[in-house]
Order: C-alpha cells, then structure tokens, then sequence
C-alpha cells in the first residue's frame, strides 16, 4: 500500500513588502501595489523538479502576548482574482481575536508568541504568491514535500 507522507522542508519567513528579493517587477505589475489599511508580502518560490509534489503553507499572524495555553488567530483568507489575467492572490482578514485552549497556567507568564492563521496553496514558481494581510500582521511560510513510500498493510 501507497502512503504520501509530507515533510517539511523550508521554514522561511517572507520578510519583505513590496517586492521581493529576486521577484520580476513584470511578474508583479498584474496585483495591486496597495490595498487600504493592508500590506502587500510577496514570495518568490524557486523552480523545482515535479512541482505538483510541493505545497506551501501560508501562515498571517502577529506577535502577541499570551499565557501557557495553545492559540490560534480568528481570520480568514480569501482568494481574489486579477481581473483580465487568471492570476490570484491571497487576502488575509482577521479582528485579532484569538481561540485557545483553557487551561490553568500557574505561574501567570506572559511571553511573545507568533500567532496565526494557515492556508495550504499550490506550489507554482513561475508567478510570486501575493498575500495581503492587515497593517501590524506578517506571513510566513513553510514548504512541504510530498514523498511516496511504501508500507505494507498489517492484517489484524
């Protein structure tokens, strides 16, 4: 029997608005430059070999203050369309508000966290993924691997 396990390969945070280190400005002229109250993070993914078998994760957040517990982001990303070019972009909504787990966390510490929110998309070098997400918020990335191995199947 067949199994595809993901692996993680990259753990890569797009640091720049704008454009990014090696992105084309011609790749680039279809997105809009700005969109009111957000900011506009570009990731330039490179060319690889059989690249149905890669996936990047999107990941809009901030750093926030919290406690022991486990949290997420409350937000959403929404896939717009380039009008006239059959590109998409990736727009990331959120009120900041966060879900966690409750439980008790003795010593009361507070310490900075990367909270947030994911997507998984198509890995495609031959255009950026533009993500717009709101003023104060960052993407990060990860890029996974899908790789075939076969096991066998236990008759129990």
């Amino acid at each position: 029997m067949k199994q595809f396990m993901l692996l993680l390969l990259v753990w890569a945070t797009a640091v720049q608005t704008g454009y990014s280190q090696g992105v084309k400005d011609e790749n680039l002229k279809p997105f809009p430059v700005t969109v009111k109250g957000m900011t506009r993070y570009v990731i330039d993914l490179p060319e690889r070999n059989a690249e149905d078998n890669y996936q990047v994760e999107l990941m809009a957040g901030k750093v926030m203050k919290v406690d022991c517990n486990n949290h997420r982001l409350i937000g959403q990303f929404t896939v717009k369309d380039v009008k006239g070019w059959g590109y998409t972009y990736y727009q990331y909504t959120s009120t900041g508000r966060t879900a966690s787990t409750l439980m008790g966390c003795p010593d009361k510490t507070l310490t900075d966290k990367f909270i947030y929110n994911t997507r998984l998309v198509r890995y495609n070098s031959k255009l950026p993924i533009v993500v717009y997400v709101p003023k104060g918020y960052q993407v990060k990335y990860k890029i996974w691997e899908r790789q075939e191995k076969e096991e066998e199947a236990v008759i129990k």
